[in-house]
């Protein structure tokens, strides 16, 4: 099952790149509140930012899909009415649109919760026929089909999952999985030629079966949670290491093999990451003072290493992932006026 505390995502790069200019961030008011943002995508069907309603004394959650107008987030209409949560998304065309996480009716028996937009309205899609398991990510291949990821109960064994959705069906592509923790972040470039990060490693798909990298431990201390893919010799992946407490963890791969960037040592973990100006802008949480408090945490390239950057002001909270948009940045999450405070979902965009 899913060991992260927070939600792992992966990011559109489909858009073009932001205007150049330093990281200056612009708060735009959600009214969601208690909830969260766990993921935000962009493509030609606009931007879309998906997470959770707090409901019943924040026990339960309620599946929240907003998208943006070009002035403000508006809310579409949710099918689910039990409890449910929304953990990724993923924008082709206005009428191309997934989001996926995972159904709790049942909270003993959580099952993958999937979810297109058809231009007008989101309709369930069936899940794959597992007993137990949830979705945390999904992106949209080059031929347009979904493809999605997380953990499922199969043959009696909770392990990573990854499916294709095509032609109204699901298709397993778990061969080489049998033994890996939970799928976190996905990046599919051809068919052929795909990146799954997991709980305990990295492994790549080449049309046939996935194989664990080299390049990454396998033990669960080094955790991939986003991708960003310029072309296939040219991929970031950012995530957290357990070294001495928690601390991020950004690598590059340049077509042959995957290499880390150093980043800050400070305790501090990274969720998502997007190209901006062909350069990576990484973003997740820091932890500050006695008691650990989460601030949002955004880091930038600056020439063989990343380095802090202007991150959206809050008083705690947390940035889950990051896009590119053809006219700015979009950063989500979670933030709150104190510790003690509910969480109110979170969007912030610098140009």
């Amino acid at each position: 099952m899913k060991l992260l505390v927070a939600t792992t995502t992966l990011l559109a790069l489909t858009a073009a790149p932001a205007a150049a200019g330093p990281l200056q961030w612009a708060t735009t008011p959600t009214h969601r509140q208690p909830a969260t943002f766990n993921d935000v995508a962009t493509g030609t069907g606009g931007t879309w930012a998906v997470g959770g309603d707090q409901v019943q004394d924040f026990q339960d959650q309620r599946p929240l899909a907003m998208r943006w107008d070009g002035k403000t987030w508006k809310p579409t209409a949710q099918p689910v009415k039990t409890n449910a949560v929304l953990e990724s998304v993923a924008v082709g065309t206005a009428k191309n649109v997934w989001t996926v996480g995972e159904d709790r009716a049942n909270p003993d028996q959580p099952k993958p919760l999937a979810m297109h937009w058809n231009g007008t309205n989101w309709q369930v899609v069936k899940p794959p026929a597992v007993p137990t398991g949830s979705f945390d990510d999904v992106v949209l291949a080059p031929d347009a089909s979904a493809w999605v990821t997380g953990w499922a109960n199969v043959g009696g064994k909770e392990r990573a999952v990854v499916y294709r959705y095509a032609a109204g069906k699901w298709q397993a592509l778990n061969t080489g999985l049998d033994t890996s923790i939970n799928g976190n972040v996905l990046s599919v470039l051809p068919a052929k030629n795909a990146w799954l990060g997991l709980n305990a490693g990295l492994a790549h798909f080449d049309g046939k079966r996935w194989t664990l990298v080299k390049d990454l431990p396998t033990d669960g201390s080094q955790i991939p949670t986003g991708i960003a893919a310029a072309g296939p010799k040219n991929i970031w992946l950012v995530g957290v290491r357990y070294q001495s407490g928690i601390k991020p963890l950004a690598m590059h791969y340049n077509g042959t093999k995957w290499t880390q960037v150093a980043a800050p040592t400070g305790m501090a973990q990274l969720y998502g990451v997007a190209l901006r100006n062909n350069g990576p802008v990484a973003v997740g949480e820091r932890f500050e003072g006695p008691n650990q408090t989460a601030k949002p945490y955004v880091l930038q390239l600056s020439g063989p290493k990343f380095v802090p950057a202007p991150a959206p002001k809050a008083a705690t909270g947390t940035l889950t992932a990051v896009t590119v948009a053809k006219d700015r940045t979009w950063a989500v999450g979670m933030t709150a006026t104190a510790t003690t405070a509910p969480f109110a979902a979170l969007a912030a965009y610098t140009r």
